[in-house]
C-alpha cells in the first residue's frame, strides 16, 4: 500500500498499540469485512494499519468514536482545518518556550497553578493545545482529576515535536468524513451490522484491585468491564467480527470464558517505577464469528 496510509498517531496515547499491530492483525487480515468501526479510537494505530491492510475505500464509512470530547474534537479539527491546527501548534509552542508548560495546561484547564481563573482555550487553538501538552507533559498521559482538569506534570524534554505537519496532513486525508468521527458511549454506536469488523480497546481492567489509574474519560471499573462484555456478546451473535484488547487480569478472563482469549505480550512504561516497566501479558478476545470464519 501507498507510504500515504504510514501514519504515526498524532497523540500519543497510555495504552496505544502500535506496538501489538502485528499480533491484532493476524485476526483480521484475512476477513473482508463491509466496514470498520472503533469505539475507543486513542491514538488510532490500528485504524491506519486497516487502511494500510485494505485500502481507502475503508476510510469512506468507517466509524471512529471516543468518549473524550477533546480527543475528539481534535481529530475533527485536524480532518477539516489541518492549516490552522498548524498554525495554532507553531503558536503554542512559542508561548511554552517563552512562558512555560504549566501556562499552556493552566489555560487548557482555565485555572492556573495558583489556582486562578484564567481564559480557557476554545476551538481549533484548545485541539492544538491537546496536541501541545500531549506532547510535552510525563509520558504523554492523557489523565484528569475529579474535577476534571488535566493534571498530568511536565515531561522531562528539551526540544519536544510538538507537530509533524507532513504526518498531520496525511492523518487529514485518511480520517473517515466528519460526521463518522464520534462522541459516544460505545454501545450507542448505531449501524453496526453482520460483516462489520469492530475492534475494542477499552481502558483496561487493572491487573490487581489496588492498582489505581484515573482512565481519561472517567471510571470504567467492573459494571462497564460486564456491559463492554455483553455488548461484545451482542455484536458476536449478530455476525459482527469483533476483536477486543484488555489487560491480562482473573476478571477479565472469567468474563470472557465463552470466547477465544489469547495472550499477548506488549512493552508499557507509563508505571513511575523503572523496573516494573517492560513486557506484561495482555489479551486479545475473539468474537466466534471470527473464529468460525477462520474455519
Amino acid at each position: 500500500m501507498s507510504s500515504d496510509y504510514d501514519i504515526k498517531p498524532v497523540l500519543k496515547w497510555a495504552g496505544g498499540k502500535r506496538e501489538l499491530v502485528p499480533e491484532i492483525k493476524r485476526f483480521y487480515q484475512n476477513l473482508k469485512p463491509k466496514k470498520y468501526v472503533e469505539p475507543f479510537f486513542g491514538g488510532g494505530a490500528i485504524y491506519f494499519d486497516i487502511l494500510k491492510t485494505f485500502g481507502k475505500k475503508y476510510k469512506e464509512n468507517a466509524i471512529i468514536n471516543d468518549i473524550n470530547e477533546d480527543l475528539i474534537d481534535t481529530y475533527k479539527n485536524i480532518k477539516s482545518s489541518p492549516d490552522e491546527v498548524i498554525y495554532h501548534c507553531k503558536r503554542l509552542k512559542k508561548d511554552y518556550e517563552k512562558y512555560d508548560y504549566y501556562f499552556i495546561r493552566g489555560k487548557f484547564n482555565g485555572i492556573n497553578q495558583n489556582g486562578n481563573k484564567v481564559k480557557k482555550y476554545q476551538g481549533i487553538e484548545r485541539s492544538a493545545a491537546l496536541i501541545l501538552i500531549n506532547r510535552t507533559c510525563f509520558n504523554g498521559l492523557y489523565r484528569v482529576n475529579k474535577s476534571g482538569l488535566f493534571n498530568v506534570p511536565k515531561g522531562d524534554y528539551k526540544n519536544p515535536t510538538i507537530v509533524d505537519e507532513e504526518n498531520l496532513y496525511k492523518l487529514s486525508s485518511v480520517l473517515p468524513k466528519k460526521q463518522n468521527i464520534r462522541c459516544k458511549e460505545f454501545d450507542e454506536i448505531k449501524n453496526i451490522n453482520r460483516g462489520d469488523l469492530v475492534y475494542f480497546d477499552p481502558p483496561y481492567h487493572p491487573l490487581n484491585e489496588t492498582s489505581s489509574f484515573t482512565s481519561y474519560s472517567g471510571a470504567f471499573g467492573r459494571d462497564e468491564q460486564i456491559r463492554l462484555r455483553d455488548y461484545f456478546d451482542t455484536l458476536d451473535k449478530k455476525g459482527v467480527y469483533v476483536i477486543l484488547s484488555n489487560s491480562s487480569s482473573k476478571f477479565i478472563k472469567k468474563i470472557y470464558k465463552e470466547f477465544v482469549i489469547k495472550k499477548v505480550y506488549c512493552g508499557r512504561n507509563i508505571n513511575s517505577k523503572a523496573k516494573k516497566r517492560g513486557k506484561i501479558p495482555e489479551f486479545i478476545i475473539l468474537g466466534n464469528s471470527i473464529i468460525n470464519e477462520k474455519n
